[in-house]
């Protein structure tokens, strides 16, 4: 059994083999097939194979053909961000030089703006100092259309009229202290002379007008505002004699006590408002320090 089973599978298949060209059958499995048609079928499926490999070998390379665009995609984009990067830079380095300038220009402008300010700070102050000296004078021309509208523009400016002489005194300050031989010579530049009283008239209008002294408290040797007046014994003790040249009669108007040549040195005359007109004259060092009192007859 087994013999013959062998022979006539072994035949069959011996003559399935023996020429390509045959139209002999071939069976595969349960089914039988011509060896022509499988050969067909077997370049079919070489093809087919063939067609697939070359399908993912297009697709491979279509990849690989992506992965590198993107590269030279980038490189294109870098160049173009390089060139607008440098264009930006040229713009960054020409505004900073614009702006430069014109800080430059604006410091330049606050520098002459500062000079203008000091400038004109300086004319102001100039200005202000002439305001000042022009509202000086506007006071001491009101002060002396005063004078003159009080002596009726007989007198000088600065010059009192009281009846028919113009007074000239010297106000208490340390400028305007001086011994008797200079206020002599201070009355004589103005074309005056030292006050002579002549009558009790001119004393008592002379008491009336200049001002009273400091204090009523002390004792009247220790007060201030004491005058020079134009009398003297510096020749003839004892003998008082005018600037004038007129030796001094019975009008006397001495404070009590005086004169009493305290020192042997006191040989000019002073004059002191006190409590008394007719008491108001003392003898005194004539080195001190004194206000003084100049006359003149009127234009």
């Amino acid at each position: 059994m087994i013999s013959n089973d062998y022979s006539t599978d072994g035949a069959s298949l011996y003559r399935s083999t023996r020429s390509i060209g045959s139209t002999d059958m071939v069976k595969v499995g349960s089914r039988r097939f011509s060896l022509y048609t499988l050969v067909i079928a077997c370049l079919g499926l070489l093809n087919i194979v063939l067609l697939i490999t070359a399908v993912a070998i297009g697709i491979y390379c279509g990849i690989v053909s992506e992965e590198s665009t993107p590269h030279q995609i980038t490189a294109q984009t870098l160049f173009i961000e390089v060139k607008q990067l440098q264009t930006l830079k040229s713009e960054v380095i020409k505004a900073h030089e614009e702006a430069k300038q014109a800080l430059q220009k604006e410091t330049r402008s606050h520098q002459l703006l500062k000079v203008q300010l000091e400038q004109n700070k300086t004319l102001s102050d100039t200005l202000q100092g002439q305001l000042e000296k022009l509202l000086g004078m506007r006071t001491t021309l009101m002060s002396n259309t005063s004078d003159i509208r009080e002596s009726c523009g007989q007198c000088l400016s600065g010059w009192v009229l009281i009846n028919s002489t113009c007074y000239f005194h010297a106000k208490s300050s340390p400028e305007t202290l001086k011994s008797w031989a200079d206020s002599k010579a201070d009355c004589i530049s103005r074309g005056a002379r030292l006050v002579v009283i002549d009558n009790w008239e001119e004393q008592l209008n002379i008491f009336e007008n200049l001002p009273k002294t400091d204090s009523n408290v002390r004792p009247w040797w220790r007060r201030t505002g004491s005058i020079w007046i134009g009398l003297t014994d510096a020749e003839t003790e004892g003998t008082w004699v005018w600037v004038n040249n007129v030796t001094l009669g019975d009008g006397r108007y001495w404070i009590q006590g005086e004169p009493n040549n305290h020192g042997d040195n006191e040989n000019c005359g002073a004059f002191l408002k006190i409590d008394d007109p007719r008491k108001s004259w003392f003898d005194s060092n004539c080195q001190d320090k004194k206000e003084w009192l100049c006359e003149m007859q009127p234009n």
